[in-house]
């Protein structure tokens, strides 16, 4: 039976599969600006933010702050992006 226009239109439109390792290995980058743009990804994908790649018991993963600074200092950062951010912050007991 043929798929139908409408079905492959539909097809489209779903996300692609999330692939943990590519978005481990992008949260985790050296380079900031790609943690930032995997941390929005991320965020828009889930509505939250990948913490849990970052070991932060002892304090908070240099990577992570480095990041987390670099999205609140970015002035494009969205009103629900800085909410996430803050909500991560109160979790995690950081300022």
């Amino acid at each position: 039976m043929a798929k139908r226009y409408a079905d492959f239109e539909e097809a489209k439109k779903k996300p692609a599969k999330f692939n943990f390792d590519e978005a481990k290995i992008a949260a985790t980058h050296e380079s900031l600006a790609v943690r930032k743009q995997a941390f929005i990804e991320y965020f828009e994908r889930f509505a939250e933010f990948p913490t849990y790649f970052f070991n932060n018991e002892h304090g908070l993963d240099k990577r992570l702050q480095e990041t987390i600074d670099g999205l609140l200092s970015d002035p494009d950062t969205t009103t629900e992006l800085r909410a996430g951010i803050d909500a991560v912050c109160k979790r995690l007991s950081v300022a």
